[in-house]
């Protein structure tokens, strides 16, 4: 799962990243004269929006970077340098941002390593395939070998396996502090009774909702506001759970959750906190069990779940009229 969850924030921190991929080499190059396949400074942001905005956005940064600075500072050469970093940089991108964002890597300390060390080791693999590839059109090609190019760059490979996961858990931090900080607020105005479930997004609480029952989950469900969400509700029960799964919630706190649910939320990856897990929801007389827990307790899909619950709602509708 993506760190930057929106596209925005991945679009946007892609484009800062490019800018510093611009700026760091040419500082480096022509502020301290240090030769940039010492120090590496374009694998830097790439690395690093790889494992931040995922493998599509890593890719894109790794192809632009090598294109922009040849065309704006000329460095790296039009050929055979550019090429060759494009291959190798794109790769650095895809690969941090695949085993990162798209694996159980990412949910693990030690997954920032792993995608890091993984990318760079792929990455000069595709720039040995792409150097003996134009070797065989250009028996005098000038540039470094695979394993010229690491040697010199290695006090930039240790540049980089000390500072990309430093930025990393940096921004992971910073960002679980504002999504906890909101939780918390929409904790306080579940328990004050002045909502009873709550959606954030982005550290911010964006939708307040008041009705009872799974008739808000399911509005919001159709309204396409669950996708990456965090919800804070006051009962949760397995309807409710599937709905949210199917809604694709990333995180669920409620104030009460049945165990039920909490099976079903972990068995989807989503990340689960609660206050109090019970055996069962009970329905609004508190004589028994809630009869949308009943509708879906044999439900496996939480397609069928959906249709089964909008039904059953249209059955106590008519049955109340």
């Amino acid at each position: 799962m993506n760190i930057l969850r929106t596209k925005t924030e991945r679009l946007t921190v892609t484009g800062m990243l490019i800018a510093v991929g611009i700026i760091l080499p040419f500082a480096t190059s022509h502020g301290f004269g240090l030769p940039g396949n010492v120090l590496l400074p374009m694998h830097i942001p790439v690395f690093i929006c790889g494992l931040l905005c995922g493998p599509l956005f890593g890719t894109a940064a790794g192809i632009l970077l090598p294109l922009l600075n040849c065309i704006l500072t000329g460095m790296p050469a039009p050929y055979p340098n550019m090429p060759l970093m494009i291959c190798e940089l794109c790769v650095y991108g895809l690969i941090s941002g695949l085993l990162f964002c798209k694996t159980p890597l990412g949910k693990r300390k030690i997954g920032v390593y792993v995608s890091l060390l993984s990318a760079m080791i792929c990455g000069r693999a595709a720039y040995g395939l792409a150097f003996h590839a134009f070797l065989l059109f250009d028996g005098d090609l000038k540039a470094a070998s695979v394993l010229g190019a690491l040697i010199t760059g290695l006090p930039g490979i240790v540049i980089q396996l000390l500072l990309v996961p430093g930025v990393v858990f940096a921004v992971e931090r910073f960002l679980g502090r504002t999504e906890r900080s909101a939780v918390e607020s929409a904790k306080n105005l579940i328990t004050r009774e002045k909502a009873t479930c709550i959606i954030i997004k982005d550290g911010k609480i964006v939708t307040i909702e008041e009705g009872r029952g799974i008739s808000p989950v399911i509005a919001m469900y159709e309204q396409d506001m669950l996708k990456d969400s965090v919800i804070v509700d006051k009962i949760i029960g397995k309807a409710a759970a599937m709905i949210l799964v199917l809604g694709g919630v990333k995180y669920c706190y409620g104030l009460t959750m049945s165990r039920d649910a909490v099976e079903f939320l972990k068995k989807n990856g989503v990340t689960v906190k609660y206050d109090k897990c019970t055996d069962y929801i009970v329905n609004r007389n508190g004589d028994g069990p809630c009869p949308m827990e009943q509708t879906v307790k044999d439900i496996t899909s939480p397609k069928e779940a959906l249709a089964a619950l909008k039904a059953k709602i249209e059955e106590l509708k008519a049955k109340n009229n």
